[in-house]
């Protein structure tokens, strides 16, 4: 198939949209860091932090994919598409958030990408491709922070395990971390809590 002129394509739309939808995406993990420091969970709020930096990293991403495909100035793009804005409860926020990143990762870049194959973009399939795989790293660890924040398991596990000051470093050994800290002094809501990291 001949390669479409990116202003005529559907992709073009798509990495818009998804733009929008990362900048939607990192102000969200922001406003929900917020409610983490509110909550005395200082160590959460460090993750969701992170997790708002990488969708900002992949909007300036999408943002690049336009700007370097377009044929001039970019006055406006009319983009039309639902968007979830959840509740603001912290549990049920971040639940909201999981099932967000899931269903990016399994259906929307996945649909996103096959277009971009089909209207002849290969570069622009891979970064949809790969952006997939970060989206789903996301949904995991949001499954595991969901479970443990629902359970009232943050910070209590059923065996001894390694407990590290995220403020410090200090380390402790046991079925909850010692609080405060007897080296900084600070409460529990700074100490690391053990997720699982990758796919």
């Amino acid at each position: 198939m001949e390669k479409i002129k990116f202003e005529e394509s559907k992709t073009m739309y798509n990495v818009a949209r998804s733009f929008a939808s990362e900048c939607m995406e990192g102000a969200k993990y922001q406003f929900l860091a917020m409610q983490c420091v509110d909550e005395k969970l200082d160590y959460l709020q460090t993750v969701f932090k992170t997790l708002a930096k990488h969708e900002m990293s992949h909007a300036k991403i999408f943002w690049d994919i336009l700007h370097e495909n377009y044929g001039g100035i970019i006055k406006n793009i009319d983009l039309s598409f639902g968007y979830p804005f959840d509740c603001t409860d912290t549990c049920q926020s971040i639940e909201c958030h999981k099932e967000s990143e899931r269903y990016l990762s399994d259906n929307i870049y996945p649909q996103f990408a096959k277009i971009a194959k089909d209207e002849g973009y290969p570069e622009i399939e891979h970064t949809f491709k790969l952006v997939a795989t970060v989206e789903n790293c996301h949904s995991l660890l949001l499954e595991q922070i969901y479970q443990k924040y629902k359970g009232n398991k943050l910070y209590k596990s059923a065996t001894p395990i390694k407990w590290k000051c995220n403020q410090c470093g200090f380390e402790h050994t046991g079925k909850q971390p010692l609080s405060p800290c007897p080296l900084c002094g600070y409460e529990k809501g700074f100490v690391e809590i053990p997720f699982e990291m990758g796919e």
